[in-house]
């Protein structure tokens, strides 16, 4: 075999030894990209605090009966954005290293946009990669890029993590009184009064299943505004009625409920329309 054959023959078995060696060897980029940003599992979590500068730091606790925030509301919390908010544990990374303690400015770390604990991880956000605009984020001393889809969960007010439902899933009313109607049961039947048509008893339990599953759009700051009407609740197997006053804000509709500091909006007022024919 003349010598530049040979010679062309050990460089193709080199390349192809070198072919072999990046096909069966990952490098460190791709394995970290399918790397989660944590090894924690979302079905363990029962704590998850958020602070940042969007408003007070707000607590969601999961028990028996599911998440429930304790702060700065003690109410039902909002299970789907909670779930949504959980995936971030498991979120790839992208790139992964050290954190440098003396350049925090340079990742957003040094004044950071939020801090969400879960458990007893924080999670603190910083800013974004000046060409891909990536998220840094910072677990202990780490430093991870990752896909930047979470930040309006990171930045959000305690009221957008509250329940949009009026009342609890397995709540069951037993009285709705406004002051121009009052629909309320009587032994196994539903009463209206007044009620000078005789209204189809159909239309009365479709009253009451609106009111009792209503989910409404928005939750927001109970407004300091007076109502303009009063409309009380009872829930069976409760003693306290729930009291919501009615603010008018066309074309929408807010429903206070001043005992917890809040506001659940309506898009327009059919729930406050006494039950009638066509409704």
């Amino acid at each position: 075999m003349r010598k530049q054959s040979l010679i062309n023959l050990l460089l193709l078995l080199l390349v192809a030894a070198l072919g072999l060696f990046v096909w069966y060897v990952p490098d460190d980029e791709s394995s970290r990209i399918n790397r989660p940003l944590t090894p924690l599992d979302p079905a363990t979590i029962d704590r998850i605090t958020i602070s940042n500068n969007n408003g007070p730091r707000f607590v969601m606790q999961r028990d028996a009966r599911g998440w429930y925030m304790t702060e700065p509301y003690r109410v039902r919390a909002n299970k789907p954005r909670i779930d949504i908010l959980l995936d971030l544990l498991s979120t790839p990374q992208i790139e992964a290293f050290p954190l440098p303690a003396d350049r925090l400015a340079e990742f957003g770390l040094e004044r950071p946009l939020a801090e969400l604990t879960f458990d007893q991880t924080k999670i603190i956000f910083g800013g974004t990669h000046p060409y891909n605009y990536r998220r840094y984020l910072r677990i202990e001393d780490q430093l991870y890029l990752t896909q930047d889809i979470f930040p309006h969960h990171a930045l959000a007010q305690a009221e957008e993590f509250v329940s949009h439902a009026l009342f609890p899933e397995d709540a069951e009313i037993s009285e709705i009184k406004l002051p121009a109607w009052h629909l309320y049961r009587q032994q196994d039947r539903w009463a209206l009064n007044p009620d000078t048509t005789e209204t189809d008893p159909a239309l009365l339990k479709e009253k009451v299943a609106a009111w009792q599953h209503t989910w409404v759009p928005r939750v927001i700051k109970a407004p300091d505004t007076p109502p303009e009407q009063e409309i009380t609740i009872h829930l069976a197997g409760n003693e306290e009625p729930v009291t919501l006053g009615v603010i008018t804000r066309k074309p929408r509709i807010l429903l206070v409920n001043q005992t917890l500091g809040l506001a659940y909006r309506l898009n327009n007022d059919a729930l406050l329309r006494p039950p009638a024919q066509g409704e």
